[in-house]
């Protein structure tokens, strides 16, 4: 008989060098010590295990009990893999192992054969190749969704690019690259007028391909939110924006990252813990943007528009005599959104900033209609109340 140990989301790895030690639960001894070889695998001597029951402790070479946060691995060269501490209930007969059940069923996986008892144990450290230095403070944080099941992710921030965290779907947190280093989760990214998102920020993958996301995630998600504004004081709560928030191409334009986390999103779970882009309460004046909802009730300002030539909501209205689209498009900017330098232009740069505010407000069930990029008065009415 033996044991195999391995990791629970990259069944390559093999766990070797970790300390396995059985304790008699009728004598509260330990019956048997062994160690896995570099396969991850350990003979069980049976004739040193009588027929009964035990508890088997798992130690990896390195493991970390507490919740994942900013405290781990978080100075000094980081390992390649730390695991969770495992403890099974183990059953033994003449003829071997009958049951192995882990007290925690999130931090391992067990299945037993005829030969071998196979045991997958979670992660909560897996090293991204892809970091770099920061160069700059730490100043927000960026939320996304894999948009993937949980295998191709890993697969992908092992060698490609990958979060600084990872919320899989049962709430635990795989860290990924040390805080005080740059990750390559942002890309192409603009947020405050400033385009160094990575250098700026913390990235936080959730392991999502469609459906609602599980309440665990959302429970995960806010908890590690506290441990890392305590870690870091210098991030700002309303500086907790969506990868759909601050994706732009090469030129600016927002949108390259659309979805990202999606429609289903709950952005109000963190407004209830005053976490995010907060709004201000009260209604909006009503002569907001140049008295354009007044003159035209049912309006939208949109794609098009100017001030120069007097066109809003599609249409020329001479008796508007402001910069209503100006005066937008400086909201949007105060807010963080990428709309460039306001020029009173209503275009695809402007649009597009819209839409990613509409995707992140609409989000979770409070839409009441899809991001189009729309100036309508509720849409309105939210932009200003974001205004800092």
């Amino acid at each position: 008989m033996q044991i195999k140990l391995r990791n629970k989301l990259h069944i390559h790895d093999n766990i070797g060098g970790a300390a396995i030690e059985f304790t008699s639960l009728a004598t509260g001894t330990v019956a048997l010590t062994l160690g896995t070889n570099n396969v991850g695998l350990a003979p069980i001597d049976l004739k040193t295990l009588p027929p009964g029951n035990y508890t088997c402790q798992i130690t990896a070479a390195r493991t970390f009990a507490d919740p994942v946060g900013p405290s781990l691995v978080n100075a000094g060269p980081p390992p390649d893999r730390v695991y969770r501490p495992v403890t099974l209930n183990v059953a033994v007969s003449a003829g071997g192992v009958t049951s192995a059940t882990p007290t925690n069923a999130q931090f391992a996986n067990v299945a037993i054969g005829p030969t071998q008892v196979t045991v997958d144990i979670q992660p909560v450290w897996m090293k991204s190749l892809t970091n770099s230095a920061r160069g700059q403070s730490i100043e927000m944080i960026v939320v996304h969704h894999t948009a993937c099941p949980i295998g191709p992710a890993v697969n992908t921030f092992l060698v490609e690019k990958g979060p600084h965290y990872m919320i899989d779907v049962d709430g635990q947190i795989v860290k990924w690259v040390q805080d005080s280093r740059s990750a390559a989760h942002a890309g192409v990214a603009r947020w405050g007028g400033h385009s160094d998102i990575n250098a700026r920020s913390i990235g936080i993958e959730i392991v999502h391909a469609s459906g609602t996301y599980p309440a665990s995630q959302y429970a995960s998600l806010l908890d590690l939110l506290t441990r890392i504004r305590t870690a870091f004081p210098g991030i700002d709560a309303r500086s907790i924006v969506g990868h759909s928030d601050v994706g732009t191409n090469a030129t600016g334009w927002l949108g390259r990252k659309s979805g990202d986390p999606g429609a289903l999103f709950e952005w109000q779970r963190l407004e209830a813990r005053s976490l995010g882009m907060l709004r201000a309460f009260g209604p909006p004046a009503a002569n907001i943007y140049a008295g354009f909802f007044q003159a035209v009730q049912t309006g939208s300002l949109r794609r098009g528009d100017s001030d120069k030539h007097h066109r809003f909501g599609g249409a020329t209205l001479a008796a508007i005599t402001g910069a209503p689209v100006k005066a937008l498009q400086s909201d949007l900017a105060a807010i963080g959104y990428s709309v460039g330098t306001p020029d009173g232009d209503f275009g695809e740069r402007t649009h597009h900033a819209v839409v990613a505010l509409q995707e992140h407000f609409f989000a979770g069930g409070r839409g009441h209609k899809s991001p189009d990029g729309r100036v309508d008065f509720i849409t309105a009415g939210l932009i200003k109340s974001l205004v800092p």
